[in-house]
């Protein structure tokens, strides 16, 4: 498993909001879950899909390196899904509207494993139970649109299972969620991470989500990174006046370690 590096990365959107990452140096540690946090606008969803490619309209400079390789055009789209698993902040995008689970399930293990048939089924209704779900023929038979968004995303979650992903990329997977939700997701992401032994980027404002699931942390302000390490020392020892002031203004926590 390979580390993410960023070597004096600069993005910027010349024809929208101008420069959102300024020069940034930075090694995320594979075999961590991090958690990169700040505000809206803060920079850190456009760090994180620079990694995959995901930017229309960027310019980006500097290097984006898995382990030695640069990560060029070429080299994203040939990890992407298979080496680097990302999931965006909506769970219905992520997913073919058009398609079953079942078809879904099936075309990802046909493409990245060349599995087909009762073999697949047997990895997809394994896959699923891994993930709590109790009705797995009606979940297979359904349209993403006939689930609901904590369904979609534990979806997402097997699907990510059976690609078996070096790293994965979740972007504001709390955003929009209730107390009891986010506990959910909590617990889903740490599963996930025991159950494929991999390594987690996890992009969030939610800085209690953020305390209880990460062990590493960077913080961004106005594109660039402000503070980071281990998460246990940021959030109860930041030296950023601007962690500091995120911290003061934080909601009662909301997570508990269960």
């Amino acid at each position: 498993m390979k580390a993410i590096t960023f070597n004096d990365v600069k993005i910027s959107f010349p024809k929208e909001q101008g420069v959102v990452i300024e020069k940034l140096n930075a090694i995320i540690q594979p075999k961590h879950i991090t958690a990169i946090v700040g505000e809206s606008g803060s920079g850190k969803s456009v760090l994180g899909k620079s990694i995959v490619g995901l930017l229309n309209r960027a310019e980006v400079t500097g290097k984006i390196l898995y382990g030695d390789t640069l990560l060029t055009p070429d080299i994203q789209q040939s990890l992407r899904g298979q080496t680097v698993f990302y999931i965006p902040q909506d769970p219905a995008t992520a997913l073919n509207p058009s398609l079953t689970v079942r078809e879904q399930m099936e075309d990802t293990l046909y493409f990245h494993q060349h599995i087909q048939g009762d073999i697949a089924l047997e990895k997809i209704n394994q896959e699923l139970s891994a993930y709590e779900f109790d009705d797995i023929d009606r979940i297979l038979k359904s349209y993403p649109s006939q689930l609901s968004g904590g369904m979609q995303q534990r979806v997402i979650c097997a699907l990510a299972s059976v690609i078996i992903p070096q790293w994965i990329i979740a972007d504001e997977p709390t955003k929009g969620l209730d107390a009891i939700s986010r506990k959910s997701v909590y617990r889903l992401f740490l599963s996930m991470q025991e159950y494929l032994k991999n390594s987690i980027i996890i992009i969030t404002h939610d800085l209690d989500f953020a305390e209880h699931i990460s062990d590493h942390i960077i913080v961004m302000e106005k594109g660039r990174i402000v503070e980071e390490g281990l998460t246990e020392v940021v959030m109860h020892s930041p030296v950023s006046e601007y962690m500091q002031s995120l911290l003061y203004s934080m909601p009662k926590r909301m997570i508990n370690h269960e």
